[in-house]
């Protein structure tokens, strides 16, 4: 293939030029930076389970150990995730395969089984609970509680996202100020227990049937107390358009519960104008803005956003840690009077 021939996104299939980042298409090299990028082309399972079981003739959808594959739901950075049956117990769950089965790096499986550790022992009706971690045949696997319905992220480019003028924002002040109310008692439980998730985001919001709100993927999450070496090793972890301005420079040892503070304030920031508080046309980009520069308030860019709701988001978005909410819980304290 010659310099000018196009290629395909490795994670999504998008036609791309030949000069692409890492291979990958502008939304998924965005959503899949630094965490690290798992090759999914080694996934021993198709793409479209039910449709290729179907095709070869099978009577059943594919097995994996106690789990029957129903379909596909996600993929990312560190895997798959597909709805499935479990067996044994006959329930519906999410089971998360991690990407590169055997040939996985030991940084990765370590992240891996911190997710499987911060989450299991987390039980807040706003945390999707695990289940279930382990081992098959060399992949390692997370069964999780199935919440039926989309995430925050697909929610809101589904209303905002086709055509919707930028001063109709993605969701109403008042429900948005409700969702953030109940991440931040659901991220304040986690922290109280020694857990930081550390990548606060839309997509990992989900938001159930009865518009109840889900924090999920502690991918990235580190117990308070551990010396984490994945966490020396990788030097900046979360997605650049959330994170806070201690882990986009790689300071690992600065970040704390405000690092997650910063993150619900992203969140509250896109759900208020329909947009990250930072987004350049590069990862770098993006990176550079979230350390160098002051995120635009979002009545600049939604006029009716109620002025105190500003306040309080901007306020958990301040560059320097000490200066935010002392707390999740603090916040949840602010938003809740507001």
């Amino acid at each position: 293939m010659t310099a000018d021939e196009a290629h395909t996104c490795s994670c999504c299939g998008t036609v791309l030029s030949n000069t692409a980042a890492e291979g990958l298409c502008p939304r998924c090299l965005l959503s899949g930076v630094v965490s690290g990028f798992a090759d999914i082309r080694a996934a021993d399972l198709p793409r479209q389970p039910q449709a290729a079981a179907q095709s070869a003739g099978a009577e059943s959808p594919p097995r994996f150990g106690d789990y029957e594959i129903l379909g596909l739901i996600a993929r990312g950075g560190m895997g798959r995730v597909y709805k499935a049956r479990q067996v044994s117990l006959n329930r519906t769950v999410a089971l998360k395969l991690i990407s590169a089965g055997e040939l996985a790096e030991p940084e990765m499986l370590d992240r891996f089984r911190l997710e499987a550790a911060a989450a299991a022992n987390l039980d807040h009706p706003n945390i999707v609970p695990i289940f279930e971690f382990g081992e098959i045949d060399g992949r390692h696997y997370l069964s999780m509680k199935l919440i039926e319905g989309g995430s925050l992220a697909s929610i809101m480019a589904s209303q905002n996202g086709r055509g919707t003028p930028p001063s109709n924002s993605a969701v109403q002040p008042r429900d948005a100020a409700t969702l953030l109310l109940k991440m931040a008692h659901a991220v304040h439980y986690a922290h109280q227990r020694g857990v930081l998730h550390r990548d606060i985001k839309p997509g990992n919001i989900l938001i159930d049937s009865q518009s109840e709100p889900h924090l999920t993927d502690f991918g990235l999450a580190k117990l308070v107390e551990r010396n984490s070496t994945v966490t020396r090793t990788l030097a900046v972890l979360g997605t650049p358009s959330y994170i806070s301005p201690e882990q986009a420079a790689g300071q690992t040892k600065r970040i704390t519960t405000s690092a997650d503070v910063y993150g619900l304030g992203a969140v509250l920031y896109e759900c208020l104008t329909g947009q990250p508080p930072f987004a350049g046309s590069t990862t770098f980009e993006t990176i550079r803005q979230v350390l160098d520069q002051e995120p635009r308030r979002p009545s600049l860019i939604v006029p009716r956003v109620d002025r105190d709701l500003e306040t309080i988001c901007l306020h958990c978005l301040n560059k320097e840690p000490e200066r935010r909410y002392h707390s999740a819980g603090a916040l949840a304290d602010e938003l809740e009077r507001w």
